[in-house]
Order: C-alpha cells, then sequence, then structure tokens
C-alpha cells in the first residue's frame, strides 16, 4: 500500500510531512521584513501618488535622491528587503515541495544566485540616479 506524503514516516518517527531545518531565522526573518516591507510600501505609493501625483519622470526621482539622505538609505534598505523576503518566501515554496538533497543544493545556489544579481541590479539603477 502506498502513502501519501503527509502519511509517511518521517526521520523523527512521526507521521506527516518532514520538519524544516533552521525554521526559526528564516520565519523570523520573513516576519520582520514582511512588516518593514508594509510600511516601505506605504511610503513608495504616498511618495509616488500623493506627493507626486503619479507624475513620476526621471528628474523627479533624481531631485528627491539627492535633497535628502532619508531617501537613499530608504532605497537602500527596501532593495535588500525586498530581495530577501521574495528569496526567503520562494525557498520556503521549494522545500515544500521535498526536493532530493541533490536538487536542494542546486536550487539553494540557483536562488543565491538570483538574488544576488537582483541586488546587485537595484543598487545599480539606484547609483545610475545619484
Amino acid at each position: 500500500m502506498r502513502r501519501n506524503c503527509c502519511e509517511r514516516r518521517c526521520k523523527g518517527g512521526h507521521l506527516g510531512p518532514r520538519p524544516r531545518r533552521g525554521g526559526l531565522w528564516g520565519w523570523l526573518g520573513q516576519r520582520v521584513s514582511g512588516l518593514f516591507l508594509v510600511y516601505a510600501l506605504a511610503v513608495h505609493l504616498w511618495a509616488v501618488h500623493v506627493v507626486s501625483s503619479g507624475r513620476l519622470s526621471w528628474d523627479t526621482i533624481t531631485a528627491r535622491l539627492h535633497d535628502s539622505t532619508a531617501w537613499t538609505v530608504y532605497y537602500a534598505l527596501f532593495i535588500p528587503a525586498v530581495v530577501y523576503h521574495a528569496a526567503n518566501g520562494l525557498w520556503g515554496v521549494f522545500l515544500d515541495y521535498d526536493p532530493a538533497p541533490a536538487v536542494r543544493r542546486a536550487g539553494l545556489v540557483a536562488l543565491w544566485a538570483a538574488s544576488l544579481a537582483l541586488l546587485a541590479y537595484g543598487y545599480v539603477g539606484i547609483r545610475a540616479l545619484l
């Protein structure tokens, strides 16, 4: 008789899905980055739609970044928060499929590479505005 994924015996001897490793820090990081992103997205939407009245241009964004160091710090924190939150969420979905160890390693390497590339792309984009 074949068991489905929720009925198989796990390493701990209990029935159910295999417990994840290192869950506390990933879980906590996802919550903290999510709370920060709620605030950061509200600020972003306010700046784009209320202050700029939806009329954004290269000059408007550049002027905002040059006028205040706070906006530069905001974007310097916003970019890695988005990348971390997205990568951690995708990693959680990936682990839900319980991949083999070799596939897990390959997925982790691919996710790290994509995350670092997106982080670099975001900072290069901001750097062009400064």
